[in-house]
């Protein structure tokens, strides 16, 4: 096996110690393995400008002969022209990223969610298997559809290979077919069509991930069998359909996923997932203002309690646990705990440091906060929230430029995700463009599908501006639309301070604190309202803040 990016070379599980220029050649060789190649080039290629001999090139290929094996059959010298490695010689990837699956059926549409579904176990299955880094869903996952430029996929996703495959569903049959495609060269490196019943789907999968793993890493052991999988095949199908709407982060698109994975546990009573799943669901639409926080997170408890008892050791569950200390009990220590645990029971879910992220920001340690959300974008460059929460840090350290091209680019690659647009009224409103935040929240309000998020910056930013009959009009509109739904007692307590109202303000910000509001998690260091309040009246709100927490959350 030959791993390029780390610089190994073993043979029958034993590694082989080459001399850098040898194994510079080598590497070389096999980058090249479908042409000839002349011995300028390849002494060019190891030495540079550095003046050596034939002879250096001759011992170099000497070691590479003896470390494969091999004595001219594979490294072949071809005489006056040069050297060329055989074609059926290949290099095992040591990166790898996994495209939805394409359906082929007549509505291709609504069956959607199975493609992606069968490519999102697959990253599952992938991601265990040591020393084998596996691109992320959600960055693999912007580039479905048909007519893929393979390669150029896998150089955006900095990966050595790329899998891509087909279903179609006739009655209950399904056929699979999936290739292995090397990016260097596009050639294809294995590939396999399976014709099965729906019901051995999860065998399907099983046996997919031993067949690709046996290409990348040559062997694979199928780790003890884990409760991810539910006992009922239309759980799994509700599950894959919620995690479809869930992933477009609208009040719609969240209360889909939820209603399909409450639908999966009446099909399936253990299924850890779908459970990890309604806590994620409620704990954005709290987050998002389109549920008050009273009323999504004793769900959340629920849903959470629920995942650890049917399994203790699933990593979704303890950060979704996370998620509630942090935003509704502000019990930061505990937040903190379970985010270990978390990232301990698996390193790779990215999910994970996006929230540590928001902790370290809690508790003011700005410089771990970068670090956790760099580390989160390093295990998934392309995920749009990733990006955008990038802008949300930068706007807590003051660091608003970067924060804003952090948005821009988010927005770039999706227009329609509407939490990048409000990040990015926050930080233009912070650089007083208050013309161009304005814009920024208009459209963000016109994309989320009802949050009342953005009409409350929108509010804020008018009376930053001095625009107070624009501001009062807002003002007044949240106020109503409270009497008929959550509306942020923050949003218009902001509003009020902004307009010079400072005793209105506190009262509005004091029930802020009462309802749970995420906002006040982080009130210490609130860009806006932190230099409006002033120390005195910030610390009472920090002190009746800390005094919800000790007294518990209902």
């Amino acid at each position: 096996m030959l791993d390029l990016d780390q610089g190994l070379l073993k043979r029958n599980g034993r590694q082989i110690s080459l001399r850098p220029q040898s194994f510079g050649v080598l590497s070389y060789l096999v980058k090249n393995s479908r042409r000839l190649v002349d011995k300028p080039e390849l002494m060019g290629a190891i030495w540079g400008s550095i003046a050596v001999t034939e002879d250096s090139l001759v011992q170099c290929l000497g070691d590479v002969r003896r470390a494969l094996g091999d004595r001219e059959t594979l490294v072949r010298t071809i005489p006056r022209r040069g050297y060329a490695l055989d074609a059926e010689v290949v290099c095992n990837p040591s990166s790898v990223a996994v495209l939805p699956f394409i359906d082929l059926g007549d509505e291709p549409r609504r069956e959607e969610y199975f493609g992606d579904g069968l490519a999102e176990e697959l990253i599952v299955e992938l991601v265990r298997i040591p020393g084998l880094r596996v691109a992320s869903r959600s960055s693999s996952f912007r580039f479905r559809g048909g007519n893929r430029d393979i390669q150029g996929i896998g150089t955006a996703l900095k990966v050595d290979a790329v899998i891509e495959g087909t279903i179609r569903r006739a009655g209950d049959r399904l056929r699979v077919s999936a290739q292995l495609v090397g990016i260097p060269d596009g050639f294809q490196i294995w590939s396999e069509t399976y014709d099965r019943p729906m019901g051995d789907i999860f065998a399907l999968q099983d046996e997919l991930a031993r067949a690709i793993a046996a290409k990348l890493q040559g062997a694979y052991e199928r780790p003890p069998a884990s409760r991810r999988r539910p006992q009922n095949l239309q759980a799994y199908h509700l599950y894959l359909t919620g995690r479809y709407f869930w992933n477009k982060r609208t009040g719609g698109g969240l209360q889909k996923a939820i209603d399909c994975w409450e639908r999966a546990l009446q099909k399936d009573a253990r299924y850890s997932l779908a459970y990890a799943g309604v806590a994620d669901g409620y704990t954005l639409m709290a987050y998002f203002g389109f549920l008050a926080p009273r009323d999504a997170f004793p769900r959340v408890k629920a849903a959470v309690v629920s995942a650890l008892a049917a399994d203790e050791n699933l990593a979704e569950a303890h950060v979704s646990l996370a998620n509630l200390k942090l935003h509704y009990e502000w019990d930061f220590a505990e937040a903190k705990n379970e985010l270990r645990r978390a990232i301990a029971l698996d390193p790779n879910y990215y999910h994970a440091y996006h929230v540590l992220s928001h902790y370290w920001v809690a508790v003011g340690e700005l410089e771990k906060s970068l670090e956790a959300s760099l580390h989160a974008l390093e295990l998934d460059p392309l995920d749009l929230v990733f990006i955008a929460h990038l802008g949300w840090h930068y706007l807590y350290a003051g660091q608003y430029e970067l924060g804003i091209e952090a948005c821009q680019r988010a927005i770039d690659m999706d227009s329609g995700f509407f939490p990048a647009h409000i990040y990015l009224g926050q930080l233009l409103t912070q650089l007083q463009r208050y013309e161009e935040a304005v814009l920024a929240f208009e459209r963000a309000a016109e994309l989320s599908g009802g949050s009342t998020d953005a009409h409350g910056h929108l509010g804020l930013v008018h009376a930053l501006a001095g625009r107070q009959r624009e501001a009062l009009l807002v003002r007044d509109q949240l106020v109503r639309q409270a009497e008929q739904r959550y509306v942020s007692a923050y949003h218009i307590g902001a509003i009020h301070l902004a307009l010079g109202e400072s005793a209105e303000a506190v009262t509005w910000l004091e029930r802020a604190v009462s309802e749970r509001t995420r906002f006040m998690a982080y009130i210490r260091f609130d860009p806006v309202l932190r230099p409006l309040l002033g120390e005195e009246c910030l610390s009472e709100l920090v002190r009746k803040t800390m005094r919800e927490q000790n007294g518990g959350a209902a």
